[in-house]
């Protein structure tokens, strides 16, 4: 009978209306984290001369936070809580936390810059909690890899929006802080902020989900329930090699990606507007990889496609790093861009039919844990590498071997993704 209420509630909130809302936030949160991704990394590193470790120790102080939060959230969202409640207050608290980094970043202050920007990495993480598992409730199963698509080009469509919206700023063209001696690139960050809390607005506000029961939950009994569960859930066929597959070959896809402003600076020298364009070829080809792989896993089994697209990130990954000539580097950046819309859209679809009916809060939880606990290994592999005295003398090809260390990650996601059961 439970199952069959399940659908029933799977059908009464598949609207398009509902679908639509989640989509549009995907293309809000994206927005904010390219801005923050491209111009506040190279402003702490290269304008301001912090060392690459600890930029890269952000991410990991983050995660070491989620790791005690992000578990309980989906144990009360399985059983008490509403998912848009808890959106609603993680993404104003990520809108509050990032516009004090900003302000800190435009009056040149380090220190209070890099805790805000940590804390609302953390905060902006755990608004996926909230947000990833309403893709079981807005979408039938056999539609969830195509919806999962439409968000994943949402996402790098609002990327792509976010990168035109401040390069004015960032060329100089506009500026709103210069007379307190605020950097172009500091400067990019509060105008993002205040797109993203706007377009936020319609799904934090009009989104329908269905109530939870009454009651008030007991936390002791909860954090037991929560070790019980979460045991159950890794004793699932597939869900635990999938979460260790997906730690280590995300944890390389993310080092590489939030590292990559910095190695275009450092290894190629180029201006932020030709990073801007280059970013935007990449955000184009992310969108098409997105939509595209959703509707060829739901017609060719997700863990098929998912071992296609991981082989394909151990040949280009480090094509990208270790490539001599500018015009082709771009080329195969731009390529790359297909994999990593790829990688987001089947990843999500491929924990969505591992994930058992009645715990899918839960192992999106982990599901979304985990997305930040392999950026608690890499970034420190990553900064070791690139800090390192005897790596400094060898010039910005310390970069490229940084590439390299990471796609050792991917290899080892991949032996153990073969290993998981197949949808088909």
């Amino acid at each position: 009978m439970l199952p069959v209420i399940t659908t029933m509630l799977v059908i009464r909130m598949n609207t398009k209306r509902n679908v639509f809302l989640w989509v549009l936030y995907d293309f809000a949160n994206s927005l904010v984290s390219i801005v923050f991704f491209l111009y506040f990394a190279q402003w702490i590193v290269v304008d301001r001369g912090l060392s690459d470790l600890w930029f890269n120790l952000t991410f990991t102080f983050s995660t070491i936070i989620l790791i005690f939060t992000a578990p309980f959230a989906g144990v009360f969202l399985d059983s008490h809580w509403r998912r848009i409640t808890g959106l609603r207050y993680s993404t104003a608290l990520t809108a509050v936390l990032y516009a004090g980094c900003a302000l800190f970043a435009v009056s040149n202050n380090n220190m209070g810059a890099l805790i805000l920007f940590t804390l609302g990495i953390y905060m902006y993480q755990l608004t996926f909690t909230f947000y990833t598992p309403l893709i079981n409730d807005i979408a039938l199963p056999e539609k969830r890899g195509r919806v999962s698509g439409y968000g994943i080009a949402a996402n790098y469509l609002g990327q792509f929006a976010g990168l035109l919206l401040v390069l004015p700023f960032s060329n100089g063209s506009l500026h709103f802080f210069r007379g307190f001696g605020a950097s172009a690139r500091a400067e990019t960050l509060l105008p993002s902020i205040i797109v993203f809390a706007v377009l936020s607005l319609p799904m934090l506000l009009f989104f329908k989900e269905a109530h939870k029961g009454n009651g008030s939950p007991q936390y002791t009994s909860s954090i037991r329930n929560l070790m019980k569960k979460t045991k159950e859930l890794f004793l699932l066929p597939g869900v635990g090699l999938f979460i260790l597959a997906y730690f280590f070959f995300n944890d390389a896809i993310l080092t590489a990606s939030n590292n990559f402003p910095i190695f275009m600076e450092q290894v190629w020298h180029v201006s932020d507007t030709v990073k801007t364009y280059i970013l935007l070829g990449i955000i184009f080809t992310s969108a098409m990889g997105g939509l595209v792989s959703g509707h060829i896993a739901d017609r060719f089994g997700h863990k098929r496609t998912m071992l296609f697209i991981l082989s394909g990130w151990v040949v280009i990954l480090p094509l990208v790093g270790f490539l001599h000539n500018f015009t082709l580097f771009v080329a195969a950046a731009t390529l790359m861009g297909f994999w990593f819309g790829s990688n987001w859209a089947v990843s999500r679809s491929v924990m969505s039919y591992l994930a058992p009916a009645q715990g899918h809060n839960l192992a999106f939880s982990y599901f979304n844990l985990i997305e930040r606990t392999s950026s608690l290994v890499g970034p420190v592999v990553w900064g070791l590498i690139v800090s390192n005295p005897n790596m400094i003398s060898i010039g910005p090809d310390r970069y490229r071997y940084a590439v390299l260390a990471v796609t050792v990650f991917i290899v080892l996601g991949l032996w153990c993704l073969a290993k998981v059961k197949s949808d088909k």
